[in-house]
Order: structure tokens, then sequence, then C-alpha cells
């Protein structure tokens, strides 16, 4: 299990589907070069609603935290992954970026200085 839940849960566990929506460095578990930082767009990809967070766990409702989209109901997991029978089509996705300090980062430019 992966970030509290069960991997046949999710719709594209490893973002093999739009592979170009993940750049190839976050092509691991938590989708992110930091597994302390999740860096998405804040669109669903069903129709570009703004996902919501709620972290909450709920075990008696099958809920490990993530992200749901409040206009149909599509979930994300904690690192942005779709849950199967929702809406949403793909994965959350993921802008180039990268660390230029430990403290900042850059969206939208994912060469440089690491």
């Amino acid at each position: 299990m992966l970030l509290g839940q069960n991997l046949d849960e999710l719709a594209d566990p490893n973002s093999d589907e739009f592979p170009e929506q993940q750049p190839d460095y976050t092509a691991n578990a938590t989708r992110a070069v930091k597994p302390e930082f999740l860096v998405v767009e804040g669109s669903c990809t069903h129709l570009g609603c703004a996902p919501l967070e709620d972290f909450d766990l709920r075990p008696s409702e099958n809920w490990h935290g993530g992200f749901f989209c409040p206009c149909h109901g599509s979930r994300f997991d904690l690192a942005g992954r779709v849950y199967k029978g929702v809406p949403a089509p793909t994965n959350l996705r993921i802008p180039p970026y990268r660390f230029v300090r430990d403290d900042l980062i850059l969206i939208g430019q994912d060469t440089g200085a690491a």
C-alpha cells in the first residue's frame, strides 16, 4: 500500500496512460521531486473545477485523504492520482518545476540549478 490506500482503487496508479502529464523526474510513488511536497495543477481533469483538499482520514468511508472535486465528485489521492469510477479521466497534471533552494520552488521551469 502507498499513502494509506490500495493501488487497485486508482484508475492509473503509475501515471502510465498520459505520461506527458507527469515529468519523468516525478515518476515515483509520490509523483514528486521531494515526497514531502506535492506540486500539481489545481484543475480537475474532468471539466477544470478546483479540487478541494480533504486530508481527514475516514477509514469507515474508505477515504485515505486527498482531493475532492465539488463540481462533479471526482476524487484524487494524496499524490493527485484519480480514483476509478469518477468523472475525471486522468490524474492531476504535474507542471514542470524545480527546487531553487530547499525553501523555494520555481514552477514552470525544470532545468537549471536543483
